[in-house]
């Protein structure tokens, strides 16, 4: 490969040596054809030999003989006119020093570089156009594509496709009446965005690149929408900073992704106030390890808290996150710890003093708990009562709880044992000088658990993709803006208030579904599969009851709940007979106590009798 590269490289030499000799001679040919008794031509000489010399010097300094020929485009011919203007400047200075220009027409000086630029340029263009056209006789064999845009980055992406023979764009689509009726580098643009499926299948397209910067939502829903039903590929071009150095081929181009799809508006949070909130406390975060901890930690750095305290029972979620956080300057102790367990946690908060907690442990998989309920109720809520318990007792200034939209009228035990989490905090807030503070969203992408990596694995092992139900839809936040709205709800908060963040609108799972196949092209290979509600499971989640106050905060994504009654003493010994009920594995028993503090907990199998002792019936 060396050997042929250097061989292309001296016959590069060769051809423009060759070049700058014939220019010479027809700029003299030309002049001497209109000087009636002219001298003979001399086809060589030593001057003719200094005059290829210099100009090869100068072509070298130009780097005229690194570019390819194949790839020769403005730039590159560009670079031929500077270097045949500098070497004739050099060749005048030369023989001005050596002879003062005798026998040299002033005349030959002046047709000298247009007409080596002439001879430079045009086999170069020529090869260039020929090798175009002889890869576009092949184009069957690339990938056929619609280029989606008809902006600079499209401009680019067509130049750099024909180029590396990435793949063939049969076309442009682009609505706007500026490009009505043009072309972009030969290529035909058209309107009509909404026909982009019949177009597809008419052209037999095999990919399809949006060619904007920041793509809408609406876009691109509209075209994973159309081509949902056909093998068509999505891909969206590169912005023009990535084509700098390196020729991008298409099989290296970003996929769409489910951030894409829900085109969520970009959080705009005050973080000059959080972070002067935050600062030089120290900071303790439960399930640490976890999704939403460990986003929630890495924030938290970047935030200068004067010592971090990490505390997950996840042996491997605390070494990955530990090991990530201790490669920064902050002070980070991490602590392999149940939360169940309130003795190791007193002990904890004895050590780390720890001015503000979050608490993000707990178990969430709706399913997995209806068939453990026990296990849940010791963590979701007992683990949420240690932990309150103890910011009380060490005066913590403020305690956040994670919560969740399943909460609130609860069909689950992971949803009622979150909502007795949340009336337990309601409780603390009300008796102690800590402040407690719930924030409650709903389903986020990408945590552990969550429905978008189950169907990618789906659909990667040829499907089917398994949807519980047609109607069900979920609400969904990435897990950066979850924290990023938990941080600011720091500032925000009064007494009593939970705190719901905005998820936007509702999707479908169908949907979902639908469209990450289409992302996927595997829209005939991969079906769908109903599998009906699994047991606690909702078809629509909500974020507040009906009854419950919601009202506006100064950020723009956050509301404040305000709650219907206060919590009393006989909730707390309710949560102690459900421990001890948990802890002896009765689950049908637990069940019975859990609906009793959560009136509002919808378990449709559930037969509650009324054998239960007085404290747990009085508390609702």
């Amino acid at each position: 490969m060396l050997n042929r590269v250097l061989h292309l490289r001296i016959a590069v030499v060769c051809h423009d040596s060759f070049m700058v000799w014939l220019a010479w001679m027809l700029g003299f040919l030309i002049r001497y054809s209109i000087w009636p008794q002219s001298p003979d031509l001399v086809f060589w000489s030593t001057e003719i030999l200094a005059v290829i010399l210099i100009q090869g010097v100068i072509s070298f300094m130009f780097n005229m003989y690194r570019g390819l020929w194949r790839f020769a485009s403005m730039p590159d011919l560009l670079n031929l006119v500077k270097s045949a203007t500098v070497g004739t400047l050099a060749i005048t200075l030369f023989f001005f020093f050596f002879n003062r220009l005798e026998g040299i027409p002033r005349s030959v000086l002046l047709m000298y570089p247009f007409i080596l630029v002439i001879l430079w340029g045009v086999p170069r263009i020529s090869y260039r156009m020929w090798k175009d056209k002889y890869f576009n006789l092949k184009s069957q064999s690339m990938p056929r594509a619609i280029v989606i845009g008809a902006g600079n980055i499209a401009d680019l992406f067509i130049r750099n496709a024909a180029s590396n023979k990435s793949c063939h764009v049969i076309f442009i689509i682009d609505d706007s009446s500026a490009y009505k009726g043009a072309q972009l580098r030969g290529v035909k643009i058209k309107s009509g965005l909404n026909q982009l499926q019949q177009l597809v299948e008419d052209c037999n397209i095999d990919m399809v690149i949006i060619a904007k910067q920041n793509p809408s939502a609406e876009l691109i829903k509209n075209v994973v929408d159309q081509l949902a039903d056909t093998e068509c590929k999505i891909r969206v071009a590169p912005d023009p900073d990535d084509y700098d150095n390196n020729l991008v081929n298409f099989n290296h181009l970003q996929p769409l992704t489910v951030e894409d799809l829900l085109g969520r508006e970009k959080v705009e949070l005050d973080w000059n106030e959080v972070a002067g909130y935050i600062k030089n406390k120290s900071v303790l975060v439960t399930g640490g390890g976890g999704s939403i901890g460990s986003e929630l930690c890495r924030q938290l750095a970047r935030f200068g808290v004067s010592r971090l305290t990490i505390v997950d029972h996840s042996e491997f979620n605390l070494y990955a996150i530990d090991k990530e956080l201790h490669e920064t300057e902050l002070v980070v102790n991490s602590h392999l710890c149940d939360v169940t367990n309130h003795a190791h946690l007193f002990h904890l908060f004895k050590q780390a003093k720890p001015d503000l907690v979050f608490h993000a442990a707990a178990y969430k998989h709706v399913p997995l708990l209806e068939e453990h309920a026990c296990e849940g109720f010791l963590n979701n809520v007992m683990g949420t009562k240690n932990v309150a318990d103890c910011c009380a007792e060490f005066a913590v200034e403020k305690m956040v709880l994670i919560s969740t939209d399943k909460a609130v009228n609860p069909h689950s035990v992971m949803g009622a044992t979150k909502r007795l989490a949340e009336k337990y905090c309601q409780y603390k807030n009300e008796t102690t000088q800590t402040e407690y503070l719930t924030v409650r969203f709903g389903n986020v992408l990408g945590s552990a658990g969550s429905v978008v990596p189950l169907f990618e694995k789906q659909i990667a092992e040829g499907g089917p993709v398994t949807v519980t139900h047609e109607k069900i839809e979920r609400y969904f936040m990435t897990i950066e803006e979850a924290c990023q709205l938990i941080l600011q709800s720091l500032v925000l908060a009064d007494d009593n208030d939970v705190l719901v963040l905005d998820m936007g609108q509702p999707v479908k799972i169908m949907n979902l579904a639908e469209r990450m196949i289409a992302l996927s092209g595997k829209s005939k290979e991969v079906s769908i599969s109903i599998t009906g509600l699994r047991s606690g499971e909702k078809l629509y989640e909500e974020l507040h009851y009906d009854i419950e106050t919601l009202t506006p905060t100064r950020v723009k994504k956050i509301s404040a709940v305000k709650h219907r009654k206060k919590q009393t003493a006989q909730l707390s010994k309710g949560i102690l007979d459900g421990q001890q009920v948990a802890q002896k594995f009765e689950q049908d028993h637990l069940l019975k106590i859990l609906s009793k503090l959560v009136p509002e907990f919808k378990k449709n199998d559930l037969k509650v009798v009324e054998d239960l002792p007085d404290n747990i019936k009085q508390n609702t």
